[in-house]
């Protein structure tokens, strides 16, 4: 093995042992025997392996002056690589583009117009070119729609408002010629057909990436339809584009929304184009970090390192334990304390019973607050104290993933869009690194948000909003989400919680 990789426990797809061998975790736990401080880190999902060992080479020098053998636990995503590609290329099709001018037309016209105002579908639209207006600001580094209040009361989407809107889609022509377009991205390569050439109309299929079932469900509606020639937006168009509009009433209504504009984004994202944003590499990478414990005939990385280092504890060395987990590393960290648990459980186990983690860190984290809940009322026994590095709202919101397009950060993306529910529907999810559902108490706050809320305010130092000088191993100067792992003040702090 590299040198510089001997202290990386390498997995890979389900949490497979991949670079990494067992006898390379063999003698890296063995190194750990007397050692006073252990620190076992975890890269955030955007970083691929490649990256993740360059993360150890450059931290391992940091975790070593301050005292403590560091254990980089590598593995990999492909998320920044999906949405580098995908994500700019999306928000620049044609057909997002005309979606997004209709749907931020209606939902505008819904939002910020006062409940009494919107009797029997009476709201005020404007009109697409004041829409376009609008969205122009981008292109300036302004938000459209920012300067604009929402009333304290949204009501939902009425069944007058429903109707209005359809009617106005379902006429609409551009929106006709655009669902003509995404038609004709399928019969490209169909036979050239009667049928194929009347539905294409003799046009030149535009490429869109929206999710591969969506268009398929365009493409065959449109087959079916009686009269091929007809310029007739899709009904399933509509139905969509209605459902998108809908959404972003009730995220205002519930008060999850991002903004109008980032909100009308994130909707459109999740019901057209939810299998090309990284929803996918999302789940699995998240799966990822929980089948690396399971208990499977071939070794598991994550499983067979907590075997060889309870026999080091159970032999009698107590080295002081702290995770430092980055983004989706917090993810990885509750796992690692639900099998931590589990042993404890597990009479046949070598774990100690008394064992506990000194520190556990969180930098910027992308779990989702339930997750985290969890993980204190489940796991609060297994560590004594716990620390979130994380930025301000503000900060969050000017740590932009796409300028000019998505103007908002990767936690509010992953919050908006990748998330979602108990029932593995796409669900709109706060996140333990948004500052905002931390300070906006609401009747809508759940059991989950209520909890950890109180649990992060029973010790001031359990929060460090970034960018701000808490004092020693309270500072942190990071501005952007991918910056806590390299910024000097996080690394002095972590230093001083190391020596504490």
């Amino acid at each position: 093995m590299h040198p510089s990789r001997r202290n990386c426990v390498h997995s890979g797809t389900s949490g497979r042992l991949a670079s990494t061998t067992t006898d390379d975790i063999d003698a890296l736990v063995a190194r750990l025997k007397d050692r006073p401080s252990v620190v076992l880190h975890f890269h955030g999902g955007l970083v691929d392996d490649v990256l993740g060992f360059v993360t150890a080479e450059r931290l391992a020098p940091v975790y070593e002056a301050a005292g403590a053998e560091p254990v980089f636990f590598v593995w990999s995503s492909g998320l920044l690589e999906t949405l580098r590609g995908n994500l700019p290329q999306i928000l620049s099709e044609g057909v997002f583009q005309t979606l997004l001018n209709r749907v931020v037309r209606f939902a505008s016209g819904i939002v910020f117009q006062q409940p009494g105002q919107r009797a029997l579908g009476s709201f005020t639209v404007p009109s697409t070119r004041a829409v376009a207006r609008e969205l122009a600001l981008l292109r300036t580094g302004q938000e459209p729609y920012a300067r604009l209040t929402p009333p304290a009361e949204v009501p939902a989407l009425s069944e007058a408002e429903r109707v209005r809107i359809t009617a106005d889609l379902a006429a609409d022509t551009e929106l006709a010629e655009r669902n003509r377009e995404i038609v004709g991205s399928v019969l490209r390569s169909a036979p050239a057909t009667t049928a194929a050439r009347d539905i294409d109309g003799g046009r030149a299929a535009v490429a869109t990436l929206m999710s591969p079932d969506t268009v398929a469900e365009l493409a065959a509606e449109t087959a079916d339809a009686e009269n091929r020639r007809a310029v007739v937006t899709s009904a399933l168009l509509v139905r969509k584009t209605v459902r998108v509009v809908s959404a972003v009433v009730a995220r205002f209504r519930h008060r999850t929304d991002h903004g109008l504009y980032p909100t009308v984004v994130e909707e459109i994202l999740r019901e057209f184009y939810l299998a090309n944003v990284g929803a996918a590499v999302w789940d699995a990478m998240k799966r990822q970090t929980a089948d690396t414990f399971a208990d499977a005939a071939e070794p598991r990385a994550g499983r067979y390192f907590l075997d060889r280092f309870s026999r080091l504890l159970a032999s009698g060395s107590r080295p002081r334990v702290t995770l430092v987990g980055h983004s989706a590393g917090a993810v990885f960290i509750g796992n690692l304390l639900t099998d931590l648990a589990r042993r404890r459980a597990d009479a046949d186990d070598p774990l100690p019973a008394d064992f506990r983690v000194h520190d556990v860190v969180l930098l910027a984290p992308a779990c989702t607050v339930g997750h985290l809940a969890g993980v204190v009322r489940r796991q609060a026994e297994l560590f004594d104290r716990l620390r979130m590095f994380t930025m301000t709202d503000a900060a969050e919101r000017a740590d932009q993933l796409v300028p000019f397009l998505y103007p908002r950060s990767l936690l509010y993306f992953v919050s908006g869009v990748l998330e979602r529910g108990p029932e593995g529907e796409t669900a709109v999810s706060p996140l333990a690194g948004m500052q905002r559902w931390f300070t906006a108490e609401g009747d809508t706050d759940g059991a989950d948000v209520r909890d950890l809320r109180a649990f992060l305010r029973a010790d001031a130092g359990r929060t460090v909003w970034s960018p701000v000088d808490g004092g020693p191993g309270l500072t942190s100067g990071a501005r952007s989400h991918a910056g806590f792992d390299d910024d000097p003040e996080v690394l002095a702090s972590l230093a001083r919680m190391l020596a504490d």
